[in-house]
């Protein structure tokens, strides 16, 4: 490696001694590698030699791998700039947050991750991406309310978006907590017309995020597969979907009770667009290649993020 990036949760104090953690292991263990830092971190520490990437997309370009420190929201918006920038480049998640399905290394386990990585024994996982096209059916301008990787793009206006999502793409009613009605198609397929507050298209990854409080199933993430989910449809008849990675969904917002719809690429990048408007949702061409320790397997996250098999009868069991 030649090049080993760093990025960090926003908030200071909740990473500052993980950081240090990181920053140090890493120096010892990989003296001949470059440390390149996002510059929220370098304001919190900057060690000897190590250099300073204005954004996350130069620091994606030029990183062979990138480690992340916080939480999934973080690992989220590295993802992003992985997909955008070097999609080549590799992700490991150091949990500096709350509940962590992506960022799962623990702090306690800084110096046996990065030993793993030195001795190249961490796993590499293919995670599934997701691709959208917005446009509106009235030629009129899309505009790009908010971008966290990119704020320079935030407020920008053009004729079609696109959106980059490790989790998920979600539609639902810009202002206003009317629901909307959209008519849904798998490929050429119309599945049907839904009324809801709202359809996403999720990724495996994104199975344990919004789309399993909506009441979507928990897919095991590298199965290459997505899942549509209403979110609070107005019928009981409504239910998730699985559909192949290769096919195409499409969603189009129509005008019956909605005149913008929101459109959200994992909670970080939104987009208003006047309907009629249309969503077109695809697996992207590439993958995100996500280090994982061999130690850990996904249902051992799942019994202990979600609690899965616990019984208060067991309480101070193993």
């Amino acid at each position: 490696m030649n090049t080993i990036g760093i990025i960090g949760h926003e908030n200071h104090a909740s990473i500052r001694e993980t950081l240090s953690h990181v920053l140090s292991k890493l120096s010892k263990t990989f003296p001949n590698t470059k440390l390149l830092l996002a510059e929220n971190v370098a304001s919190i520490e900057r060690p000897n030699g190590s250099d300073v990437a204005s954004t996350l997309i130069d620091l994606s370009k030029a990183s062979d791998v990138i480690v992340s420190i916080g939480g999934d929201g973080t690992m989220l918006l590295a993802a992003r700039a992985i997909s955008r920038a070097n999609p080549s480049a590799r992700l490991i998640g150091v949990n500096a947050g709350k509940l962590g399905f992506l960022s799962e290394n623990p702090p306690e386990e800084i110096d046996a991750l990065i030993d793993d990585l030195a001795n190249n024994s961490l796993i590499v996982e293919e995670r599934l991406m997701l691709n959208a096209t917005v446009r509106s059916d009235s030629g009129e301008p899309v505009l790009i309310k908010q971008d966290i990787l990119e704020p320079s793009r935030s407020g920008m206006s053009k004729p079609e978006v696109t959106l980059d999502a490790l989790n998920e793409v979600v539609i639902d009613n810009y202002g206003s907590t009317r629901m909307l009605t959209v008519e849904v198609y798998v490929g050429a397929a119309l599945v049907g017309v839904i009324r809801a507050d709202g359809l996403m298209v999720s990724t495996p990854t994104g199975s344990t995020g919004y789309a399993v409080s909506a009441g979507g199933p928990i897919i095991e993430p590298t199965s290459q597969v997505m899942l549509i989910t209403a979110i609070a449809p107005h019928s009981l008849n409504v239910r998730p979907i699985i559909v192949p990675q290769d096919t195409v969904v499409r969603f189009r917002s129509l005008t019956e009770e909605t005149h913008q719809a929101l459109v959200v690429a994992d909670g970080q990048e939104q987009i208003v667009v006047t309907a009629p408007a249309e969503v077109i949702v695809h697996a992207a061409s590439n993958r995100l290649h996500l280090l994982r320790r061999k130690e850990r397997s996904y249902f051992d996250l799942l019994r202990n993020k979600l609690f899965w098999s616990a019984d208060r009868r067991d309480a101070g069991k193993r």
